[in-house]
This record gives C-alpha cells, sequence and structure tokens, in this order.
C-alpha cells in the first residue's frame, strides 16, 4: 500500500486488502525511519570497530574507522550511535607520576627536546621510559621506546626487575624493529639510574644517538610517553591483576603489535595509526638522523 499510495486512495486498496485506513496508518507512523534503519545497520560496524580495540575506544578515532570503510555516519551520530550501544570510552587514567631513582653517582645529560621543534621525519627522536604492573606474585616492569614523529612503540621489554637489562632489551628490540638505525637519532628519557647506568650509556653511543633527559623532578617532559602508559592502562590494566609475568607479557603484545601500533588512530596524525603514518612519513634523506640545530652546534 505504502509503495502506491502515490497512485491509489488508500482507502480504496485497504478495502481491497482488508486493512482499515486508520490500522494503515498506525502501522506507518509504527515503521523505524529511513535514518533509524540506516542507525540500525551502522550499529554492528561500530561494535565490529570497537570490539578490535583492547578496551574503551573514543568516539573521533571509531569515526576514522568509520570513513574509512565507507560508511556515511558523522562524528556526532557516531558518538549518539556509541551512547546508545554504552559503548563511550572512559577518558584515561590521570597520569600520576611514579618515583625515579635520579639520587645516583651516574652523570646526566641536558634536555635535548627544549631546543628541537616537533619532528617531521621518523627516527628522529625516541623516546623512552618504564612503568610498573602488578602481579600475584609480585611486580612486572614494561621499559618502551616510541618513535615520536609516528607514535610507534619500535621497542619494548617486560621484566620482573626493574634494571639496566631490562631498558638495555627495549632499546635493542627498536633498533631491531627497524634493522638498520641512523646515526644522529635524539635518545630521550628520565634521570633513572637505568637509563644513566653505564651500560646503557655505552650502548646510546655504540649506535650513535644524542642522549637527552628530562629535568629533575620534571616527568612531564616525556608527555608522549606518559599518555601512551596512561592510556594503556586503561584500556588494558585497569582493575586488572596478573597472575604471573607471561600473562603481562601476553597483554603488553596484544595492546602494543595487535592494537596500538596497527589500530589506534591519533588525532596528532591526523587520526591515523602509527603504522599507517610510518608509511607516509619517511625517514631523514641521507645517512644522518641528527636534527638541524644540533649539526649547527
Amino acid at each position: 500500500m505504502r509503495k502506491h499510495q502515490h497512485r491509489y486512495d488508500v482507502a480504496e486498496m485497504g478495502e481491497a486488502l482488508g486493512v482499515s485506513r486508520s490500522g494503515y496508518y498506525r502501522w506507518i507512523e509504527a515503521r523505524p525511519s529511513v535514518r533509524r534503519e540506516q542507525d540500525e545497520a551502522i550499529k554492528p560496524v561500530i561494535e565490529q570497530v570497537v570490539r578490535r580495540a583492547c578496551g574503551p575506544y573514543g568516539y573521533r578515532p571509531v569515526h576514522q574507522h568509520l570513513r574509512e570503510q565507507g560508511v556515511d555516519c558523522g562524528r556526532d551520530r557516531t558518538l549518539r550511535l556509541m551512547h546508545e550501544l554504552e559503548l563511550v570510552g572512559r577518558s584515561h587514567a590521570r597520569f600520576k607520576p611514579m618515583g625515579t631513582d635520579s639520587e645516583h653517582l651516574f652523570g646526566y645529560h641536558p634536555n635535548l627536546l627544549k631546543q628541537l621543534g616537533k619532528p617531521e621525519h621518523r627516527d628522529q627522536i625516541w623516546v623512552a621510559d618504564t612503568t610498573y604492573l602488578r602481579t600475584d606474585e609480585s611486580w612486572c616492569y614494561l621499559a618502551t621506546v616510541m618513535d615520536l614523529c609516528t607514535r610507534r612503540i619500535v621497542g619494548w621489554s617486560v621484566s620482573d626487575r626493574n634494571d639496566t637489562a631490562l631498558v638495555c632489551t627495549a632499546l635493542e628490540n627498536a633498533v631491531q624493529t627497524r634493522g638498520k638505525v641512523r646515526a644522529g637519532i635524539v635518545h630521550h628519557s628520565d634521570r633513572g639510574s637505568t637509563y644513566a647506568a653505564d651500560r646503557y650509556q655505552r650502548l646510546l653511543a655504540k649506535l650513535k644517538m644524542h642522549p637527552s633527559m628530562s629535568a629533575k623532578g620534571n616527568c612531564y617532559d616525556n608527555a608522549a610517553m606518559e599518555s601512551f602508559f596512561g592510556r594503556y592502562k586503561t584500556a588494558a590494566v585497569r582493575d586488572h591483576v596478573f597472575a604471573n609475568e607471561a600473562q603481562v607479557r601476553a597483554n603488553v603484545f596484544n595492546y602494543i603489535e595487535v592494537f596500538y601500533n596497527r589500530y589506534r588512530k591519533h588525532a596528532s596524525l591526523g587520526y591515523l595509526s602509527p603504522m599507517q603514518a610510518e608509511a607516509k612519513i619517511l625517514p631523514p634523506m641521507g645517512g644522518n638522523a641528527q636534527p638541524d640545530c644540533l649539526t649547527r652546534n
């Protein structure tokens, strides 16, 4: 009847089909609108996107995933549908500075980030940091190395000991990820004893990297790394106690290698994932990654 109502009288069609006029219009009013039908078709796609995330996922990156899949759905509509699905991501935990053992006899390096602008290429600035995770047995420690330009975690390591071996392994894994690193990369960390230790500094020298360290008591110099830890703990760790180191390692692998590097969209990258950004952002030309301001000095 609805298909032909522009050509035939509703009452006459209703009489022929045994349907009252009032009953037909009640059915029309009860039917979902075209937009609502579209909403219901989009919801499973949103659920699929969020399922691939390790925990809560914001509506802006979800909207970008929908765009990449050719789904016509604006940001506000994405947010509304995520509210209806109860999938709106919760805010990540406010960063609480973790104590750093900076009272040691090793030397320090100045903060080179202050004289450097935003990196334009990958493998110009790497930032490193360590965080802790509780297990039933004790504590585990996660050391990571991030490319500041693309936000990719290029190296990481997990251990039940927060020692120099932990951070050296993370850096060595970062080098292995790249296959070969150019001389002149700026390596930034806090002033902790593991990063200031002779063994770690010798490794940086061997790789021809420029050491850089945050000012004493200023953990916010390494904001990108702290933001990563905050989001990781909100999405994959909050309220969860791991049984042992093996569970921690599996959790970290799934978050970094499966979700974060390949899937998570970043506003600072134009809503690309780190791996997508790396495909577009090339390393510096030539054999040296050293920033111009350091070359001039």
